[in-house]
């Protein structure tokens, strides 16, 4: 019989699977943000300085824990980045 932690965890991991294969599908329609666009959504060197950085941060090999300890850290400037991005989706 599985312990709770297991079906928590198990349930965790499918809930992240299916949240993935959702972005990876609302991303794929989107195609790549051009140069004119991301220059639209990020117009101040100061915004474009801090989604470089927290791309930097998203592609180190980082568990959880520390992105969000990242994020909370510099929540500021790549909060304000995050939102303007997300604007894509919607």
């Amino acid at each position: 019989m599985a312990t709770r932690r297991a079906r928590y965890k198990a349930a965790g991991r499918k809930a992240k699977s299916l949240t993935n294969k959702q972005l990876g599908t609302e991303l794929a329609t989107l195609g790549p943000i051009s140069k004119d666009k991301l220059d639209a959504l990020l117009p101040r060197k100061r915004d474009k300085e801090a989604f470089l950085e927290l791309m930097q941060q998203v592609e180190k090999d980082e568990n959880m824990d520390e992105n969000l300890a990242f994020l909370g850290n510099n929540l500021k400037t790549a909060g304000t980045v995050v939102f303007k991005i997300l604007k894509l989706f919607v």
